[in-house]
């Protein structure tokens, strides 16, 4: 089951908010709570029974760990190693598994040894590794006792079961994300059941059903219509056909915009759903293709993730407060970290690497010239988003590509490697992009969504400003109508964060 889904949409999502609500109303306060963790356990074993059993091993025994370890008994210390060494060896054997295994063979041919190891295919559960790291994250906090203000009752400290399972399974953010953090939501489970002056908060409801069809409509209308384009392109990269220049470009510009609209459509789907229960999900997309250097970047893409990274591996690191060369190792690691993390392929290693380079070239310009007055040029800022926006663009093409020989294959063709004749006519544009079955629309498309991405506020910034009015009802109507009419003629397309 998915967001983007008429069993979502119109049978599975409103039988949990009246279900919820009915609870609430007569005042049935942790009978709400668990029937919001079971209707989020049956979200998530929608797409296969077994994943829920691995989901609650792992938040079994995080929630032991994390209460001997508050509790003070036994060894602190090995009970957090052992609680963190247990997360990520469960993420590490169903993630990464197939993919070390290969390569150990690769080496085992180039040394020529008649020594072959079987690849068991291990199916990846969905959002191992969102909810891996909400529970490393929750699990360190314990352990320094940072951040647990909310745990406490009078002189100890104690972890509510149904708090802490819906914590980590609340379905808005489940199955890709935000990573959220304990601080930020088991305070407002608390609220959220206990505060019985208002039943039910319209504001929120009108809010959160605002922001639920735009990034419905980002997702289904915009960021489906590149598949089309994205997919055939790569496809022919990969079986090592020839693209021209226009269709090279146009693959990737169209997989560019297909994952930013498929990300910052479930990022507002996510939030409007969660608001409908009055909980705030942290911010996790802002405008990203408006960065001016890759760290503006990566403070605008999955945010969230770019702040457990910081705060669980790059200030445990050092941060900035090291040497020069230390700091620039350190955003490094996290960068490349960032890279596995999404996926096991060398693909996403590279991807870390590369952005992993960019943010060490960043930091080294920024040591350089720190204040310099010819920054706030509007030439300058233009020059600055161009680079930016060019890496990302070629970042991602190791990200999609299924091989490397496909992503080499497409730059190639991207950077005139592959002759073809220009289109002087705007009707030969066609001409041009047939491999990819792409048309003047293809361009069309990518132009809009362009000056959608950099020219116009984002959602987020809506919805602070929004209030009921007439404008805004019709604009959530012709979302809706439009994103719905189209879910019955488009296939379907899962979202890409589904895969990580």
């Amino acid at each position: 089951m998915v967001f983007s889904s008429y069993e979502f949409i119109f049978i599975f999502l409103p039988i949990v908010l009246i279900i919820f609500y009915m609870l609430k109303k007569f005042n049935h306060i942790q009978s709400a709570k668990l029937f919001l963790v079971l209707a989020s356990l049956f979200f998530y074993a929608f797409w296969k029974v077994e994943y829920v059993l691995i989901l609650l091993l792992s938040m079994g025994v995080n929630f032991y760990l994390a209460n001997l370890i508050l509790l003070n008994r036994g060894r602190i210390k090995l009970l957090f190693y052992s609680g963190v060494f247990f997360n990520l060896v469960l993420l590490a054997f169903f993630k990464y598994t197939d993919f070390l295994l290969e390569n150990f063979n690769v080496f085992f041919q180039i040394v020529q040894l008649d020594f072959n190891i079987p690849l068991p295919h291990i199916l990846l559960p969905l959002a191992i590794s969102f909810f891996t790291f909400q529970q490393i994250a929750f699990l360190v906090d314990c352990y320094k006792r940072t951040n647990i203000e909310g745990l406490k009752s009078e002189n100890t400290y104690k972890i509510n079961i149904l708090d802490y399972a819906l914590f980590v399974t609340f379905f808005p953010q489940l199955i890709a994300g935000p990573i959220v953090h304990h601080k930020e939501m088991m305070p407002q489970f608390k609220s959220m059941l206990w505060n019985n002056s208002i039943l039910i908060n319209w504001e929120n409801i009108a809010k959160g059903l605002f922001i639920f069809s735009m990034g419905l409509f980002k997702k289904v209308y915009i960021a489906d219509s590149f598949v089309l384009w994205a997919n055939a392109g790569f496809k022919i990269a990969e079986n090592g056909g020839a693209l021209n220049i226009f269709e090279a470009w146009a693959t990737s510009l169209s997989y560019t915009f297909q994952l930013y609209f498929d990300f910052s459509g479930y990022c507002d789907m996510a939030i409007g759903i969660a608001l409908f229960f009055s909980i705030k999900l942290p911010i996790n997309f802002n405008s990203p293709y408006k960065a001016l250097n890759i760290s503006d970047f990566w403070r605008r893409w999955h945010i969230t993730l770019g702040k457990f990274l910081k705060d669980y591996l790059y200030i445990p690191l050092g941060g900035n407060r090291v040497s020069k060369i230390i700091n620039l190792r350190n955003l490094f690691i996290v960068a490349f970290v960032s890279g596995v993390w999404h996926g096991a392929g060398w693909g996403f290693v590279i991807w870390g690497v590369l952005h992993g380079l960019a943010m060490v070239l960043h930091r080294i310009y920024v040591f350089i010239i720190l204040n310099a007055k010819f920054k706030e040029n509007i030439i300058y800022k233009i020059f600055a988003w161009f680079i930016t926006f060019n890496f990302i663009n070629l970042a991602w093409i190791f990200f999609r590509s299924e091989s490397l020989q496909g992503a080499i294959n497409l730059l190639k063709a991207m950077f005139g490697l592959t002759w073809v004749d220009l289109p002087i006519k705007w009707h030969r544009m066609k001409e041009s992009l047939a491999q990819i079955s792409g048309s003047n629309e293809t361009l069309i498309y990518i132009i809009v969504c362009m000056i959608l991405c950099i020219g116009f506020k984002n959602s987020i910034e809506k919805l602070e400003k929004f209030k009921t009015s007439y404008i805004n009802s019709l604009l959530v109507m012709l979302f809706l109508y439009i994103a719905l009419i189209t879910l019955g003629v488009v296939p379907y397309t899962e979202f890409i964060y589904f895969n990580f």
